[in-house]
C-alpha cells in the first residue's frame, strides 16, 4: 500500500479536531520473514501426513475388497495435511495481511487499522501506552512497541504479548512521535 493510500485510510478514522501526524504501513517481507519459523512447524505435520495417506493407500491396494470403513483410511491425514499446508503459507498470509494495515499517530493516540472483508481499528491513548520500546535496523526502519496485551494461555500461565508498529520505514522518527505526543498527554 503507497502512503496516499495509508494516508486516505488513517484519516477517514480521524475524530473532528484530531490530526493526524503519521501514516504509513508495514513492511510485508519483514511480515513474511516473521512467519517464518511458524512456517517451519508445518513441513513435518504435511510430511507425516503424506506418509499416513501413502502408506494407508498402499495397504488398501494390497486388499482391495475390505469391507467398510477402511476404504476411507487413507483419507484421514488430508485434514492434517491441509492444516500443514495452512501453516507453510504463514508467511504468504503474514505478507497478505500486512498489505492491508495501516498505521498512524495522531495528536491523540496510535491506530492500527486492519482492512480486508470489513475494518477493524485498533486505538491505543495515552492511558493505554507504556514504555516505548524501539527495534532499529540498519536500513533505518523496524518496530516501535508501544502497548502490551495480557492473555492466559491453555496451561493457564499468563503471557504478554507487545503491541505497536512493525516493520515501519524511520522508526526513529515515528518512535519520536509516539514520545513526543505522551510528553504532551501527560502535561
Amino acid at each position: 500500500m503507497d502512503r496516499v493510500q495509508a494516508e486516505q485510510i488513517a484519516t477517514a478514522q480521524l475524530d473532528a479536531s484530531e490530526h493526524l501526524l503519521w501514516s504509513g504501513s508495514p513492511d510485508p517481507k519483514r511480515s513474511a520473514l516473521q512467519a517464518l519459523p511458524i512456517a517451519l512447524v508445518g513441513i513435518p505435520m504435511s510430511g507425516f501426513a503424506v506418509f499416513w495417506m501413502s502408506m494407508a493407500y498402499s495397504i488398501q491396494a494390497k486388499a482391495p475388497h475390505v469391507p467398510g470403513p477402511w476404504a476411507l483410511f487413507p483419507f484421514f491425514g488430508a485434514p492434517f495435511l491441509l492444516i500443514g499446508l495452512g501453516v507453510i503459507a504463514a508467511p504468504i498470509w503474514a505478507a497478505l495481511g500486512a498489505r492491508r494495515t495501516v498505521y498512524a499517530v495522531t495528536d491523540r493516540r496510535a491506530l492500527i487499522i486492519s482492512s480486508g472483508g470489513s475494518r477493524g481499528v485498533q486505538s491505543f491513548t495515552h492511558d493505554d501506552i507504556g514504555n516505548v520500546q524501539m527495534v532499529e535496523r540498519a536500513d533505518g526502519s523496524g518496530d516501535v512497541y508501544f502497548a502490551n496485551r495480557s492473555f492466559v494461555s491453555q496451561r493457564g500461565a499468563i503471557n504478554q504479548m507487545r503491541i505497536g508498529f512493525i516493520g515501519i520505514p524511520d522508526v526513529r522518527t515515528v518512535e519520536q512521535m509516539v514520545r513526543s505526543r505522551l510528553r504532551q498527554e501527560a502535561a
